[in-house]
């Protein structure tokens, strides 16, 4: 539900960038809408974008992006995946580490040069590292502890809480980075919206989490 709820605000953020940003007049949305998209649901689709709160919480956010550091270069792939393929390439099959997730996740894998920032933390990671500090340790020292919430290099469908719960139904000896893999090798790629059955009810529709019915 996590990745579907995920797919679901890609989208609605393309449709936002798209349809609406794009141009001036409410005029102009309308006439360029998406077709999927029923004219009377997109005009209150306008109507909630165009508030001044809303518009004021979406310049903060925006403000927000722009300040992170280091983000990864994986666009749509799966954090399992890049986990299992770094697994695979090693002799013993062991685990990827958080600090050689982060390198993996943030160098190009179209030969484009990493920034100089991001070269800095892997740098900085791998010299702790070197000189004998326990790989997760390093990460955090490096970046800083996770937000509540979050669980970087894990990928956006596990957190904390999820891998304690998931640890305690698994092998109580398995480290979290162990768990972490059964867990996501259990868990499909996010699903696209068109796979949705008809007769199942969208838990992520645009009037769901924008405005209330008042029609």
């Amino acid at each position: 539900m996590k990745k579907l709820c995920g797919a679901w605000k890609k989208y609605k953020g393309e449709v936002k960038k798209f349809h609406f940003k794009k141009y001036r007049t409410k005029k102009e949305m309308l006439k360029n809408r998406p077709l999927e998209i029923p004219k009377i649901q997109f005009r209150k689709l306008i109507r909630y974008w165009s508030l001044p709160e809303i518009m004021a919480k979406s310049d903060k956010n925006t403000e927000n992006r722009s300040k992170q550091t280091c983000p990864h270069r994986m666009g749509n792939t799966n954090f399992g995946i890049v986990r299992k393929q770094l697994r695979e390439s090693k002799e013993n099959h062991e685990e990827p580490t958080r600090a050689e997730m982060f390198t993996a996740t943030r160098t190009s894998k179209k030969g484009k040069e990493v920034d100089a920032k991001t070269q800095a933390v892997i740098d900085e990671i791998q010299h702790r590292i070197e000189a004998s500090e326990d790989d997760d340790d390093a990460f955090i020292s490096v970046l800083g502890k996770d937000q509540p919430g979050r669980l970087r290099c894990y990928g956006g469908a596990i957190t904390k809480s999820s891998l304690k719960k998931d640890e305690a139904q698994l092998n109580p000896g398995m480290t979290d980075e162990n768990v972490a893999a059964l867990v996501q090798a259990q868990r499909s790629s996010p699903p696209d919206a068109s796979s949705r059955p008809d007769n199942t009810p969208n838990p992520c529709s645009f009037e769901s989490t924008h405005l209330p019915q008042q029609e």
